[in-house]
C-alpha cells in the first residue's frame, strides 16, 4: 500500500482520543473538528502538511555487545564459522 496524504500522516493531526461514545477519534488542529477513525485514512484536505517521521528512542545503558566506536567490523569470524 503507497503512502497517501491523509489525516492519519497530516502533521496538523493529534492522535486519537477517547470520546463519549467510545471511539477514539482524532482531532485535526488546523479544521478545529473531530475526524472518525474510519475515516482518518481515507480524509484529506489542501492544508496537509507531512508529518515528520517518528524513530524509536533507543536505550543506551542496555547493550548486548560493547564495541569501541573506533573499531572496524571483523567479517572473517563470521565466514570462517559459515563454512
Amino acid at each position: 500500500m503507497g503512502q497517501r496524504p491523509n489525516c492519519r500522516s497530516c502533521n496538523h493531526c493529534q492522535a486519537p482520543e477517547a470520546s463519549f461514545g467510545g471511539a477514539e477519534q482524532s482531532w485535526c488542529q488546523m479544521r478545529r473538528l473531530a475526524i472518525h477513525p474510519e475515516l482518518a485514512a481515507d480524509l484529506w484536505c489542501h492544508h496537509w502538511t507531512p508529518r515528520p517521521p517518528r524513530l524509536p528512542s533507543v536505550d543506551h545503558s542496555v547493550v548486548a555487545i560493547p564495541t569501541s566506536p573506533n573499531r572496524q567490523l571483523a567479517l572473517t569470524d563470521l565466514l570462517v564459522a559459515a563454512s
